[in-house]
């Protein structure tokens, strides 16, 4: 009996050495600070700036996102409801971008459903930030567009959440983000 007792220690102490043996910085969360809202609220006022870019006030009037038309609807997509709604469910490619906490540029990957290197997502328009929410809801499918969506209409000031490990993960908090989107179709 002593012995499996003895057993049952050692593996629990191996268990606690080999967890405690992984690299610290693996959660470790940039610190937002004054100057990093400051560099991505400038990011969006050049775009505001900019005449190649459209704006789009919210539907929650919480403020305005950005877009350019890198791709009109195709012609031989002919939809009989191209019509997207906040209920609707489309699939798109995407990806999506913010800055970078080093090079200050918008850079940084974060997300990504992007062809030809993945398969096109499937999701519903009600469950995306407010800035992509309302950018979808102005597309119809075979348009692809450039959309910069301020902090406000993004992740806000708690950033990409994860609620299961109550920590945040990039985007930060106040961080602008940049998606190309190419809706494919709206799915039933």
């Amino acid at each position: 009996m002593k012995k499996y007792f003895y057993c049952l220690i050692a593996v629990f102490c191996a268990g606690v050495f080999f967890t405690s043996c992984g690299d610290d910085n693996d959660n470790e969360i940039y610190i937002v600070d004054e100057n990093w809202q400051a560099d991505n609220e400038q990011v969006i006022a050049e775009i505001a700036k900019n005449s190649d870019y459209k704006e789009i006030k919210s539907q929650s009037n919480a403020g305005s996102i950005y877009y350019k038309v890198l791709e009109p609807k195709s012609p031989d997509i002919v939809p009989s409801n191209d019509t997207i709604y906040y209920s609707s469910k489309v699939k798109v490619y995407y990806f999506g971008v913010s800055m970078d906490e080093t090079s200050r540029k918008m850079e940084y990957l974060f997300d990504s459903a992007d062809y030809p290197y993945q398969s096109p997502r499937t999701f519903s328009v009600s469950g995306v930030v407010d800035g992509f929410a309302t950018a979808l809801q102005h597309m119809h499918p075979g348009d692809r567009w450039e959309i910069w969506i301020p902090w406000q209409l993004g992740y806000g000031s708690t950033g990409n959440h994860n609620s299961t490990t109550r920590q945040s993960s990039r985007p930060w908090a106040y961080s602008t983000l940049k998606f190309e989107v190419e809706v494919l179709e709206i799915v039933k």
